[in-house]
C-alpha cells in the first residue's frame, strides 16, 4: 500500500508513539510506502523542527524524529505534473497531488473542513 502523511499526522506520532498515528507511522511503517514530493518534504521539515512542537514529542527508541527524518529521506519521492487548487486551503493541495502521481491505492486527503476522496 502506497501512503501520502500530512505532517500534522507525524507530529501527532511523534508526540503520543502508542496512540494510533504514533501506531501508523511506527509500527506499521513496514506495512506501506511512503510517497513524498520535494513540497511535502519542505513542509514536513519546517513542521517537524518547530520549537514549540520538539518539546512535545516523547523520546522513545525507534520512535523518535531522527527515525522519522530518516524514513522521510528513504520515501519515494513523486513530482506531480501539476497540483490542482482542490482544497480549501490550499497548503493541502500537493498532498492529493502526490498521492495521484505516487499512484497510492487510495487517494483521500483532509482538506481543512472536508474530505476529498477517489477510490
Amino acid at each position: 500500500m502506497r501512503v501520502v502523511l500530512d505532517a500534522v499526522i507525524l507530529v501527532r506520532g511523534l508526540i503520543n508513539p502508542s496512540g494510533h498515528w504514533g501506531q501508523f507511522v511506527f509500527a506499521q511503517a513496514g506495512s506501506y510506502a511512503w510517497i513524498v514530493s520535494p513540497a511535502i518534504v519542505d513542509e514536513y521539515l519546517n513542521v517537524l523542527r518547530r520549537p514549540e512542537l520538539i518539546r512535545k514529542y516523547r523520546e522513545v527508541p525507534s520512535r523518535n524524529l531522527p527515525w522519522v527524518l530518516a524514513q522521510i529521506a528513504t520515501a519515494r519521492m513523486v513530482e506531480p505534473d501539476e497540483i490542482p487548487r482542490v482544497c480549501r486551503n490550499p497548503e493541502d493541495d500537493k498532498f492529493l497531488a502526490a498521492a495521484v502521481a505516487g499512484e497510492a491505492a487510495s487517494r483521500t486527503a483532509t482538506c481543512s473542513t472536508w474530505d476529498v476522496t477517489k477510490s
